[in-house]
């Protein structure tokens, strides 16, 4: 058994004060011995102040080695006996907590060294945003991006480029913004930023992720025109090389013809036949040449989106309208589904419609010549502040091969295609700030799925 000299001499002084108690009482009581019964009394009061007195000592002492042993002072071994003779083994109990409190202090240290030096290594760049505008975090990647050495407030941004602090504070959460911004002595750059929100006990806190974009942007656009330029190269060598082949033709008859008298070239009726046939195809590739360059200038020449709302009831019931004669010809059940009826999305009304009414186009093209043709267009709320616009069809699909060109103007498969309806969908989609995929297999149907910003 542990002897513990503490209890021992509060048990002990109690005893005493209980026994100085019971004499007093007794000779109260009697009513004998009147400077006894004063003694007594003075005797318990003085025993009852040295009890008190014991008891601050003792806490004052545990305190301060309590004090010591939390900050690992070297003093806590003078304290340690002070203690120890009156709590036995308290300073081995304690010394156990203090390690236990320490592993723990060091495994929160290491973890956020360890999230620091994550962040700083990321390629993208970090900043972490109170709901004042004090910057928490922010890693070597954002600075690069932003052309800065330190960050405190984000009203400092101002001073880079006019209205960047406002830029940033009001963007959406979880959806991704593009940012054109000019570093000092630079070109001007492209920031995707991304903001998500973090609850952290009673404050708010945003996290900010930018990249710079600009050098994808630019192998983007290189890879875009090289695409560009392989089908306009083949569509132009489709029309031009026929052109220049029945032309050399004309030519040679036009040489190998005779001439009267009078220097007039004498043609047969088989040649004549000849020489009008060709330049009658002539004209026929010219003007498709002169078509296909208006096609390119309609695709280039697109208007700028003027963002509003659009209520998807109202946008189905549109859409139903326009194809309801085209779709009972074809044999077509045309469905949409709709959960809730109030879901509105975020752009321009005549240029989503025009996206959509190429997918539902597609999608009637593609289900030709069958009894069973269904098209389906079906919309649904995302958590990203998202909504999903998916139009099904079950037609033949579309082969891997396929997939990876749907998106390239002027790539098509069909005959007589201009092969830009689908890029014109993707264009609007893009400046619409959304994202457009396709999901087909062959033999399996299509669905082309149209994320746009919730309104």
């Amino acid at each position: 058994m542990v002897y513990n000299s503490f209890q021992t001499s509060i048990l002990t002084r109690i005893i005493l004060l209980v026994v100085n108690l019971m004499a007093l009482s007794y000779l109260i009581i009697r009513q004998e011995r009147f400077f006894t019964i004063i003694f007594l009394a003075l005797l318990v009061v003085i025993q009852i102040i040295l009890l008190f007195l014991y008891l601050n000592r003792t806490n004052r002492n545990l305190a301060r080695f309590l004090l010591l042993l939390t900050h690992e002072d070297t003093s806590v071994i003078q304290w340690k006996e002070k203690v120890e003779k009156t709590f036995r083994g308290l300073h081995h109990s304690f010394r156990k907590v203090n390690e236990e409190i320490n592993r723990i202090r060091m495994e929160k240290e290491k973890g956020s060294i360890l999230l620091e030096g994550i962040i700083q290594h990321m390629e993208a760049g970090i900043i972490v945003m109170d709901e004042s505008g004090l910057i928490e975090v922010i890693n070597v990647p954002a600075m690069q991006a932003l052309g800065i050495n330190r960050l405190e407030h984000v009203d400092e941004l101002d001073s880079l480029q006019e209205g960047m602090s406002g830029l940033l504070s009001g963007m959406r959460f979880d959806s991704g913004n593009v940012i054109a911004y000019r570093r000092a002595g630079q070109e001007e750059s492209h920031l995707l930023v991304r903001v998500s929100l973090l609850k952290l006990e009673d404050r708010t806190l945003k996290i900010y992720s930018i990249q710079d974009i600009r050098t994808q942007l630019e192998a983007n656009e290189i890879e875009s025109w090289q695409k560009m330029t392989r089908v306009l190269s083949h569509e132009i060598s489709n029309s031009v090389t026929p052109i220049s082949t029945l032309g050399d033709g004309i030519h040679m008859k036009l040489k190998q013809g005779r001439y009267d008298k009078g220097g007039r070239l004498i043609i047969g009726k088989d040649a004549a036949k000849d020489l009008l046939h060709g330049s009658d195809l002539i004209q026929q590739r010219s003007n498709a040449l002169v078509e296909f360059m208006e096609h390119y200038k309609n695709f280039s020449r697109l208007p700028d989106p003027v963002p509003g709302k659009i209520v998807l009831s109202d946008f189905f019931e549109a859409l139903e309208l326009l194809f309801r004669e085209d779709m009972k010809k074809a044999g077509i059940r045309f469905e949409f589904e709709l959960a809730d009826p109030t879901l509105a999305i975020r752009g321009d009304q005549n240029l989503i419609e025009q996206a959509f009414i190429n997918l539902v186009r597609n999608s009637i093209e593609a289900l030709e010549g069958r009894n069973d043709g269904f098209v389906q267009i079906k919309a649904a709320k995302q958590q990203n502040l998202h909504v999903s616009l998916e139009v099904h069809d079950n037609g033949p699909g579309i082969s891997p091969e396929i997939q990876s060109q749907v998106f390239t103007p002027f790539f098509t498969t069909k005959s007589g295609g201009t092969g830009i309806g689908m890029s014109i969908v993707r264009k609007i989609v893009v400046m619409s700030g959304g994202t457009i995929t396709i999901n087909s297999e062959s033999g399996h149907g299509t669905d082309v799925t149209v994320s746009l910003s919730l309104y």
